[in-house]
């Protein structure tokens, strides 16, 4: 469903517990997770060889039944990138072009979006708007839907803009592309997709839920923002209308799946058994607007630098589910995370698992080198909103503090950083025009502001 971007998450702590060594992905799960609490479930592999599988937190909060690996997870808009290589499969068959029009493959569509184009609708860039939090729709969509009723009821707003003058993510274009799916290939979607793509690959637990919310035995929670430790099914939600009939979410977000054979699908996809090479070079290319501009997104995919590296990925979110999947093409890494808890996003768990893989943040240092940086880090430094933060080296243990908060333990690292316990974002301590200053590196934001040094 609606694109929901996690980097601010990652400037927080999580958990208690420091990472003792480098690869101890375990410690790390349980440093982000709760293992009494919805969790979440997580799968890294690197040039084909499976690196890792964890999971953490319950299934199901009344039987205390615990999640595990192979569990089947509802993937919100990670569904996008089936959908789009549904469309560039059908591309291959002959069976439409990514210059058709809406009209062609639902003719009674809004006036405003008949001549809107299948590649721009790929890429967001079509100018249509959504459909999520139209109050018309909320009021509905608890209850199953025809396909054409939904389009029915989520196609009566204007566009946002002339396509392919900005990106503008929306739900309502990819349910679009269900149906263009559907009329395309005389075929329902999900009979698609099962018969394209899940069965020939194998993937034995990987379905599109076509109608209620639920995916089998793994419950789905969310929480409120008064009562973020009390979790609840979202139908129960007072702060939102969170009971959505996945017929209304369709090709946009309605498919489930595990950890196995998510891994089974971009291995596929990446080497030419799912769509052409040449397609999938278009799925992860970045689109071009009208000014010639790129946008970060390709066709189902989001496309940017991670850490510096390059890297295709998806995130989705529905009631009770939060999905992060993420290949970097040059090291051929793909990893991906998915929990049964809506309002906690699987990103930091998972990014800082990539950091550890790729060697991303600088390592941990021992207690001699320690000192030495203590002796350099030592201080008080103002940072760009005039806050103090004071750093200290107390009985062999370093701390920071912001005036009137919490001490907070720091984590040396090599190249003169520190981190705090159970995250890999890093400080660094640098020497700016004769000034010492402590730079934030954050692995998802890149480097922020710096904090300087006050000078006795």
């Amino acid at each position: 469903m609606g694109k929901n971007i996690f980097f601010c998450l990652f400037v927080g702590l999580y958990g208690v517990k420091a990472v003792a060594q480098q690869h101890n992905f375990a410690e790390l799960m349980q440093c982000h997770n709760s293992s009494e609490a919805p969790g979440m479930v997580v799968r890294l592999e690197q040039s084909g060889k499976h690196i890792y599988s964890g999971a953490v937190g319950l299934a199901n909060i009344d039987t205390e039944r615990p999640l595990n690996v192979d569990d089947i997870f509802q993937i919100g808009s990670v569904t996008k990138t089936f959908t789009a290589a549904a469309i560039l499969k059908l591309s291959e068959e002959k069976k439409l072009s990514l210059q058709d029009t809406l009209e062609q493959f639902i003719p009674d569509i809004n006036p405003e979006f008949r001549y809107l184009t299948i590649d721009r609708i790929l890429s967001h860039t079509s100018g249509l708007p959504d459909y999520l939090g139209e109050p018309s729709v909320s009021k509905i969509y608890d209850k199953y839907a025809s396909i054409d009723l939904v389009i029915q009821s989520i196609s009566k707003q204007p566009l946002n803009s002339e396509s392919g003058k900005k990106y503008s993510y929306s739900n309502l274009g990819y349910v679009f592309l269900g149906k263009v799916i559907e009329v395309a290939s005389d075929t329902p979607y999900d009979q698609f997709m099962s018969n394209t793509f899940f069965k020939p690959l194998k993937m034995d637990n990987t379905f599109v839920i076509t109608k209620g919310t639920s995916a089998g035995k793994v419950n789905g929670y969310t929480t409120s923002r008064n009562e973020p430790k009390k979790y609840i099914n979202p139908e129960d939600s007072t702060e939102r209308q969170w009971n959505v009939d996945r017929s209304w979410i369709y090709s946009a977000g309605a498919i489930a799946s595990t950890l196995a054979d998510m891994h089974l699908w971009q291995n596929a996809l990446k080497s030419g058994h799912v769509i052409s090479k040449e397609n999938y070079k278009l799925m992860t290319t970045k689109a071009l607007l009208n000014n010639n501009s790129h946008v970060d997104y390709g066709y189902g995919l989001d496309i940017y630098k991670i850490s510096g590296l390059d890297s295709f990925s998806h995130q989705g979110q529905v009631p009770g589910f939060f999905a992060w999947h993420v290949y970097f093409p040059n090291e051929d890494l793909t990893a991906t995370a998915l929990t049964n808890i809506d309002t906690k996003h699987p990103g930091p768990a998972l990014l800082d698992m990539i950091a550890l893989q790729l060697n991303l943040s600088p390592k941990q240092v021992n207690s001699q080198k320690a000192k030495a940086l203590a002796a350099s880090l030592v201080g008080s430094y103002r940072s760009s909103d005039s806050k103090i933060l004071n750093i200290s080296f107390e009985n062999g243990t370093l701390y920071s503090q912001y005036e009137g908060e919490n001490k907070l333990k720091i984590i040396p690292r090599e190249n003169n950083s520190y981190s705090y316990e159970c995250t890999e974002n890093y400080f660094q301590l640098r020497k700016n025009n004769g000034k010492h200053e402590i730079v934030p590196v954050y692995l998802y934001q890149g480097e922020q502001d710096a904090l300087v040094k006050l000078e006795l």
